[in-house]
């Protein structure tokens, strides 16, 4: 049986980050949050327009795209070198759980 590991996409300078999301690693946390949070937003702030067939499809898309952002800016913190070497520290200096 052949396990599939997923490498840990990290990154150390900006333009790292900006390539990793440019190549789309975070659009599969991040547009699932869009989704749901997407959603949410424009059925409270929109609903009531979208429901007399108005939909301000301008706003509808910034409903949509502010999560995603900030969903792929929380991906990319959580994989920053610096971090996961932080994160890794702590895990190896801990004690043993029981």
């Amino acid at each position: 049986m052949v396990k599939h590991v997923r490498a840990v996409a990290t990154w150390e300078s900006y333009g790292e980050a900006l390539r990793l999301f440019a190549r789309g690693a975070t659009v599969a946390t991040a547009s699932r949050i869009a989704l749901v949070v997407g959603t949410w937003l424009s059925l409270l702030n929109q609903g009531q327009a979208i429901a007399d067939g108005h939909v301000p499809w301008l706003k509808v898309a910034l409903n949509y795209a502010t999560p995603f952002v900030v969903a792929s800016l929380g991906y990319l913190a959580a994989r920053r070198r610096r971090n996961v070497e932080r994160l890794a520290a702590l895990l190896n200096d801990s004690p043993p759980s029981l």
